[in-house]
């Protein structure tokens, strides 16, 4: 069964510096979130767990949201050639039933944040097997991100 197209919220561009990339954006009309640092945890197949740090904004504006990250060097966030677009993200009920999910149909688990457990808690990224790369997002922590677009801090 696929990922329901109405759960479809933000389109993901790993950027060099975010302030200029936010610039950009800005005559087609898009407001951004207060710049946050994420730091976190980041499981990988065949890879003990490793911690990066990134800066990241999201446009206030929905339906669909673009997401802006200031990647970190040898981390899941690097930039790709000629400004392309990084992933798409899904908002998911069930986190690890969608990887199950995807994986039944040729994705490869790419990406996750470290659970307690070691496993994918809050996101995990996918690669399709046409090479997009495909972002499922636990449901619960929209309230903090809708907290965040509306002028609060991203915790």
């Amino acid at each position: 069964m696929p990922l329901p197209q109405t759960d479809l919220y933000h389109a993901g561009w790993v950027v060099d510096d975010l302030q200029t990339a936010m610039s950009a954006f800005q005559p087609i009309g898009l407001r951004w979130a207060t710049p946050a640092v994420r730091t976190i945890a980041v499981g990988r197949p065949s890879r003990p767990p490793e911690t990066f740090s990134i800066l990241v904004s999201y446009s206030c504006d929905g339906p669909l949201h673009v997401e802006l990250i200031e990647g970190a060097s040898g981390s899941p966030w690097q930039t790709l050639p000629d400004g392309r677009m990084h992933h798409l993200g899904w908002w998911t009920a069930d986190l690890r039933a969608a990887i199950t999910m995807l994986e039944s149909e040729s994705h490869e688990l790419e990406a996750w944040m470290v659970g307690a457990d070691r496993g994918p808690a809050r996101f995990a990224y996918l690669r399709a097997p046409g090479g997009q790369l495909v972002e499922v997002v636990d449901v619960a922590i929209r309230p903090n991100l809708l907290g965040w677009l509306q002028g609060g801090k991203y915790g």
